[in-house]
């Protein structure tokens, strides 16, 4: 079976329970897998995603569901990275399949995410690397490696993409701690010319700022049964 590499995380759990903090299922309360390994290598990334512990991938699914309250009527995995599309996620998929999680991929899209998943979103960091023009979700991020909302539009307008919701949303400044309000400007001065698009925040990083990373949360252990 095969086995994933999982981020360092920065000391904190690689699974964790949580509520995501961004765009369209901002809110939702939902299991985390951070795995490790990221080709793009941005400057000022938030994320340490070096090689931590290997698992194998029926353990971090059963992981996944012992930290999932039984009594949750919607069971989301959300994959992220470091970049999760650098893996194989089959064999991960169809772990947690068996288990009965709806499965929700971040991506930087610079590689097309092959095998089917339930919530995809596509968060681009280099224009013309951009290949995963389709998904659940896009989020653009101005002052990210330096581009702007107008580089990857140009390259990619919304004719040319297909995405259920579009989202841009300010770049996080890891060395003051707080939303960049260049980037914010430029977000709000791009959604007064784009009606179809939402702004979208790292809310989490307001609702957790005096807290831990991860929400306390009693672990449970649950073992549902497969689909048939």
């Amino acid at each position: 079976m095969k086995s994933y590499a999982l981020a360092n995380n920065d000391g904190f759990p690689s699974i964790w329970w949580g509520i995501q903090g961004e765009a369209h299922l901002r809110g939702f309360q939902m299991a985390f897998i951070r795995l490790a390994g990221c080709d793009i290598n941005c400057s000022g990334c938030d994320t340490d995603y070096s090689f931590g512990t290997k698992m194998l991938a029926d353990n971090i699914a059963l992981e996944a569901c012992k930290i999932t309250p039984k009594t949750i009527r919607d069971r989301w995995v959300w994959i992220t990275g470091g970049e999760p599309s650098m893996h194989d996620l089959r064999p991960l998929i169809n772990s947690l399949r068996k288990k009965q999680f709806s499965i929700a991929v971040a991506t930087s899209g610079n590689h097309r995410v092959i095998p089917p998943v339930d919530w995809l979103s596509v968060s681009p960091h280099i224009p013309n690397e951009w290949v995963q023009t389709y998904g659940n979700e896009v989020k653009i991020v101005p002052g990210l490696n330096g581009y702007s909302i107008d580089d990857f539009i140009k390259l990619h307008p919304d004719s040319e993409t297909d995405f259920m919701y579009r989202y841009v949303q300010p770049l996080w400044d890891k060395n003051a701690d707080r939303e960049d309000p260049c980037s914010m400007k430029e977000c709000i001065t791009f959604l007064k010319h784009n009606p179809n698009w939402s702004l979208s925040r790292q809310d989490h990083k307001f609702w957790f700022a005096d807290t831990e990373n991860e929400m306390p949360m009693e672990t449970n252990l649950c073992t549902p049964t497969n689909h048939s």
